[in-house]
C-alpha cells in the first residue's frame, strides 16, 4: 500500500476563501460595484457606444488594480523591513 492509497481528496477549495480578510472581500465587492456602475453610467446615461463603455471600464479597473498593487507592495515592504 502506497502513501497515496487511502488518503482523502484535498480540500483546497474549502481553504481558498479563508485566506482573504473581511477588508479584502469588501474591497473586491466595492471595486466590482464601482466598475459595473461606471459601465452603466457610461453606456446608458452618457450614451457612449458599447465598446467605448467597456473600454473605459476596463481602463478604470486597470488603474484601480495598479494602485492596489502599489499599496500592497509598499505595505509588504514596510512590514518586512521592520524586522
Amino acid at each position: 500500500m502506497t502513501d497515496l492509497e487511502g488518503t482523502q481528496a484535498s480540500a483546497v477549495g474549502d481553504d481558498a476563501r479563508s485566506g482573504f480578510s473581511l477588508l479584502a472581500l469588501c474591497g473586491v465587492g466595492t471595486v466590482t460595484v464601482l466598475g459595473l456602475t461606471w459601465f452603466l453610467v457610461s453606456w446608458l446615461v452618457l450614451g457612449s457606444p458599447l465598446t467605448d463603455a467597456i473600454g473605459e471600464t476596463v481602463g478604470s479597473l486597470a488603474v484601480i488594480l495598479l494602485i492596489v498593487s502599489i499599496i500592497g507592495a509598499a505595505r509588504a515592504t514596510d512590514s518586512t523591513g521592520r524586522g
